[in-house]
C-alpha cells in the first residue's frame, strides 16, 4: 500500500475480528489506578459489532502491553482519573510529505486552507472529507510529513467511546515516520497479516502479507524487522536479523512517539485532555508510595511556615503593644494633664508644640518657619511665589512653573525639614508632618 493515497476501509474489516488465544484485559478494579488504556479502532464503521483493541500500559508507557479484543459493550469501565488514549491503525492513515509555505504558525487561520491546497491533488477524497494532523514540531518552509484519514469514520467512533464513558484524551497514529532510519514490523498472521516500513524518507508504507512476497528480497536482507509470533517463520525466511516481539507490543511506542492526531476540530472536541493530564498527574504525585517522601516533606514544610508566621506575628503584635504602652507612659509621664491617649506620638507632638507658642519659641507649623523651610528649598532659577495663603497651618501658594527634577528635589528639602508638599490642581499646600491630621 503507498503513502501517496487514502485507503478505503470497508475492504479491511477482518483484520478487527479478535484473534484467537487472547485474554481479556483485567477489570479495571485490579489496575493500578495510574494506568493509561489503550484502545485501537477498528476499520470497521463504528457499532455495536466493531470490535476495538485493548490494552493497560503502566505510566510512563512500558514497550509491552498484553492486547485483547472485543466490542464496545465489553470494553471495561474507567473513572475519571484513568486516560483513554486512542489508536488509529496503520490502514486507515496515508502520509504525504509536504513542505508548508513560509510565514504560517501554528495558531494561524490560514493553516488548514494551506494544508487542504497542498494536499487537494494528491487525495482520492474531498479535502473537505478527511482530517489531517501534522508533526509535534513542524516548521514551515521545510518538509514535514502529514497524516490524513477519513473523517466521518473517526468522528463516529470517538463519539460512540465518548458515549460509552470512555473519553479520549489522545489521539494517536499506530505507526508514524521516524525521525532516521527505516524500521519493518510484521503484524498478524498469514491470512490477514500486513508488512509495514516506517521510512524518515518515505513515510509509513504497508502491504499485505500476499503482496509483500512479491517485494524485492534485497528490502528485508539487512532490514531492521520486527515480527509478531503470527507472521515469526514467514519473517525468517526472507531476513536474518528478525526480532521476535509480542502482539501489539508496539502500542506504547505509539503512544510516546509525541504525535497527537487530534488537531484542529478534534483539538476544540478533546480540550479537556490537558486539564485531565494535569489532574492525572496531580493524582499520581499524591497517591503513589514513590512520591510519599515528597508529601511528607511537603506537608512538613507547609507546617513549618505557618507555625512560624503565627510565631511571627505574635512576637510583632507584642514589639508594638510594648512600643504603645513606652509612648503612652512617657506621654502621660511629661504631660500629666493628659489623661485619654489615642495616639501618643502625635499627642506628644501637639503638645510640645504648645509649650513652644507658650515659651515664644516658633514650631514647624507657624508662617516664619514654613516660610525659611520654602526660601530655603527653592531650586535655583525658581521665582518665589507671587502669593501666599497661610491658615491653620497651612501655607498655600499658586503652583510654580518647574521641571520634573526641580520639584522632586523641592519635595525632598522640605521633607528633611519635617514638612509635607501637596498639590491639588493648580494650589500647593505646605504642611508639617506634626500637625497633619
Amino acid at each position: 500500500m503507498g503513502t501517496g493515497r487514502t485507503r478505503g476501509l470497508a475492504n479491511a474489516h477482518a483484520l478487527a475480528r479478535p484473534r484467537p488465544g487472547r485474554k481479556r484485559a483485567p477489570p479495571l478494579s485490579t489496575m493500578s489506578p495510574m494506568r493509561t488504556l489503550l484502545l485501537q479502532l477498528p476499520l470497521t464503521p463504528a457499532g455495536p459489532h466493531a470490535v476495538y483493541g485493548q490494552a493497560w500500559v503502566d505510566t510512563p508507557a512500558t514497550d509491552r502491553a498484553p492486547a485483547s479484543f472485543a466490542p464496545l459493550a465489553l470494553l471495561p469501565a474507567v473513572d475519571r482519573r484513568t486516560p483513554v488514549a486512542v489508536i488509529v491503525p496503520a490502514q486507515a492513515l496515508s502520509w504525504h510529505r509536504i513542505t508548508l509555505p513560509a510565514g504560517l504558525g501554528r495558531s494561524s487561520a490560514r493553516l488548514q486552507s494551506a494544508l487542504q491546497g497542498l494536499l487537494e491533488e494528491h487525495l482520492l477524497q474531498d479535502v473537505s472529507q478527511v482530517h489531517m494532523a501534522l508533526p509535534p514540531q513542524w516548521q514551515a518552509g521545510q518538509p514535514l510529513w502529514v497524516a490524513v484519514c477519513d473523517k466521518a469514520w473517526l468522528l463516529a467512533h470517538l463519539q460512540a467511546l465518548q458515549d460509552a464513558h470512555l473519553p479520549v484524551q489522545r489521539l494517536v497514529p499506530e505507526f508514524s515516520p521516524p525521525a532516521q532510519g527505516e524500521f519493518w514490523h510484521a503484524l498478524g498472521n498469514p491470512e490477514q497479516g500486513w508488512l509495514w516500513c516506517r521510512s524518515a524518507d518515505k513515510g509509513v508504507s504497508g502491504w499485505p502479507v500476499a503482496v509483500a512476497q512479491q517485494l524485492p528480497s534485497v528490502w528485508l536482507e539487512n532490514a531492521s524487522l520486527q515480527a509478531e509470533p503470527g507472521l515469526a517463520a514467514w519473517a525468517q525466511t526472507r531476513s536474518p536479523g528478525v526480532q521476535l516481539v509480542d502482539t501489539a507490543s508496539h502500542w506504547p511506542a505509539a503512544l510516546s512517539s509525541g504525535w497527537e492526531l487530534a488537531q484542529f476540530e478534534l483539538a476544540t472536541r478533546l480540550r479537556q485532555r490537558h486539564w485531565l493530564r494535569w489532574r492525572q498527574r496531580l493524582d499520581l504525585w499524591w497517591r503513589h508510595p514513590q512520591w510519599k517522601p515528597a508529601r511528607l516533606g511537603l506537608l512538613a514544610l507547609l507546617l513549618t511556615q505557618l507555625i512560624g508566621l503565627q510565631a511571627w506575628a505574635w512576637m510583632t503584635r507584642h514589639q508594638w503593644q510594648e512600643q504603645e504602652q513606652a509612648w503612652t507612659q512617657m506621654l502621660q509621664e511629661s504631660f500629666p494633664k493628659v489623661t485619654v491617649v489615642l495616639d501618643a506620638p502625635l499627642q506628644m507632638a501637639r503638645e510640645v508644640a504648645r509649650l513652644r507658642q507658650g515659651s515664644g519659641q516658633l514650631t514647624a507649623a507657624d508662617l516664619e518657619s514654613q516660610l525659611q523651610a520654602l526660601g530655603g528649598a527653592l531650586p535655583d532659577g525658581v521665582s518665589a511665589p507671587a502669593s501666599l495663603n497661610y491658615q491653620d497651618g497651612v501655607l498655600q501658594w499658586p503652583a510654580l512653573t518647574m521641571t520634573t527634577a526641580q520639584k522632586t528635589a523641592f519635595e525632598q528639602k522640605l521633607a528633611q525639614q519635617g514638612y509635607q508638599l501637596q498639590a491639588q490642581g493648580q494650589t500647593w499646600r505646605l504642611q508639617s508632618r506634626q500637625e497633619k491630621p
